[in-house]
């Protein structure tokens, strides 16, 4: 059954309701029988290019509808001639015998829909991201996934700061409504940065390989020198203030140099329940976002320092609190929330704290809507590095393995930062921290269009959904016996399928996998290749 929308101003498009077990690969889905984000898909419209994908949309879908201008020729002219005729359009061949299916077989009764199989990992149960939120994210990653060569050159402040404007989609209804948030982003962020901070446009100066050698000596230095401070907190002893700036200092270089090295040694690093592991890689994102920003290098040190610190009076509480499996109760949770103070008591005894660290230390665990803590601030009384650092350790803890919640995929991590954006984080800054990290960040766990489960290597800057993968496991999921490298910037084919690519983000530990030990691996090679 066709079905034409139409927009005043524009020129009509014929759609086609077709019943999702009659898809085949080359048709273009323009629309559900449910709202997009009621699925796994990211972006809204697409052709289907795979088997896992079609396996998806049955799944979750009784009817979709189909536009055969933008499907594969062959089957939109079956489309056309079958609505004609009024033929039934078969059943593709792989789905098994069956009886033919008519365009006007309307099922949405959505109890008849087949169950959904088990998710490879539980869903944390202390967040939510609503209908809204996915819409919203979806509509943000779409419109910013392109960058253009040309918008990456540029070199007025404007486009140095804020990349993340390049390469919006032309034509996209959307565009327009993300171009007006975007303007107000900029603005908000010009009156958050400090007055003496000249920005500039970092550059990659080297690739990711050659980067990995500095990145695990500075990940080294910085883990043994944060232990040394939790410790020296911990036993009330003076710490080596020279011996940990120049580790962060160690950091913040590699991370000029090539963002994503750290950031892919920081995931051998499988202690979650380390306090000073988390504290490491909260300053890794602290840095990106400064990085992405283009913050200053002294800025960019604050970052990193703010985020090894910030979590440094935990040492002075009960292991025991720390590692409850459960939720705290508001007692014991009064009692946490003495971290913050009891770290900046600790290091004012020992050292002098820039204005801007000891800022973002203090005010870690603030919210604009005034339910942080320790003093409720709202608003614009909470400073630049404040926010920055709320959303960095917000994202740290929600991907990984707590005593009371299990990970989240960082997909779904960015997403709930997103339904807090504008209440709990500054919205810009939550914006531009997506952009930073990448949607599926360097070392976290995906799965692709053709039902194999891969680990991010590397970001393509210009393309920012088609990184460069390490394929861990076969279609079924089941481990394979010599990972592979594949890189879907050079859109790579699956047979007949068409181009691979990304469908979702798993959180650690799906299927089995820990994507630690196959990068560990992968450094052991890079280590051979070098000697």
């Amino acid at each position: 059954m066709p079905v034409t929308p139409h927009v005043p101003g524009t020129i009509p498009v014929t759609r086609y309701q077709i019943p999702a077990d009659s898809l085949q690969c080359g048709m273009y889905v323009a629309e559900l029988d449910r709202p997009w984000f009621d699925t796994p898909f990211l972006l809204q419209g697409f052709r289907v290019d795979s088997q896992i994908e079609l396996e998806t949309l049955r799944r979750f879908c009784r009817y979709v509808y189909v536009d055969p201008v933008r499907s594969d020729a062959g089957l939109a002219d079956a489309i056309r001639r079958a609505e004609l005729t009024d033929d039934p359009f078969e059943r593709p061949s792989e789905a098994g015998p069956s009886e033919p299916l008519r365009f006007d077989t309307v099922l949405d009764d959505r109890s008849l829909r087949q169950e959904r199989p088990a998710r490879p990992v539980r869903i944390r149960s202390d967040v939510k991201i609503s209908n809204q939120t996915r819409e919203r994210f979806r509509r943000f990653i779409k419109a910013t996934a392109v960058a253009s060569d040309a918008a990456a050159a540029r070199s007025s402040l404007v486009d140095r700061t804020f990349g993340w404007l390049r390469g919006l989609l032309g034509q996209d209804p959307d565009s327009d409504e993300v171009r007006a948030s975007l303007a107000q982003a900029r603005n908000a962020i010009r009156g958050q940065l400090p007055p003496e901070a000249r920005l500039r446009r970092y550059a990659d100066r080297a690739s990711i390989e050659d980067e990995l050698p500095r990145a695990r000596e500075a990940f080294a230095n910085a883990s043994r020198q944060l232990r040394a401070m939790t410790a020296c907190v911990r036993e009330r002893r003076a710490p080596d203030v020279h011996e940990f700036g120049r580790a962060v200092d160690e950091v913040v270089d590699s991370m000029i140099d090539n963002p994503d090295a750290l950031l892919w040694v920081a995931r051998l690093d499988d202690d979650e329940r380390d306090t000073s592991a988390h504290g490491l890689r909260v300053a890794m994102y602290l840095v990106a976002l400064g990085r992405h920003l283009g913050l200053p290098r002294r800025e960019l040190a604050h970052l990193g320092t703010i985020g090894m610190l910030a979590d440094v009076g935990k040492a002075l509480l009960p292991q025991a609190l720390l590692e409850k499996p459960g939720m705290l109760t508001p007692s014991e949770h009064n009692v946490v929330k003495e971290h913050v103070r009891l770290g900046l008591e600790a290091l004012h005894r020992d050292m002098r704290l820039a204005q801007p660290v000891e800022q973002g230390i203090a005010q870690h665990h603030e919210r604009l809507d005034g339910t942080g803590y320790p003093k409720g601030l709202r608003g614009e009384e909470i400073g630049v590095f404040g926010r920055m650092a709320a959303i960095a350790d917000s994202f740290a803890a929600l991907i990984a393995v707590r005593a009371y919640a299990n990970a989240s995929a960082p997909q779904d991590a960015l997403m709930n930062l997103y339904e807090w954006a504008g209440t709990s984080f500054d919205e810009p800054l939550v914006e531009q921290f997506v952009q930073a990290i990448g949607l599926f960040p360097v070392g976290s766990l995906v799965e692709l269009s053709t039902g194999e489960v891969a680990v991010v290597l590397a970001h393509n800057r210009v393309r920012r959904l088609e990184p460069r993968v390490m394929v861990l496991t076969g279609a079924d999921k089941s481990a394979t016996a010599a990972p592979f490298e594949r890189d879907l910037l050079a859109r790579p084919k699956d047979h007949e399928r068409g181009p691979v690519r990304i469908v979702r983000g798993l959180a650690d530990g799906a299927y089995g996998l820990r994507p630690g030990e196959h990068l560990a691996a992968r450094f052991a090679c890079a280590d051979e290749t070098a000697r």
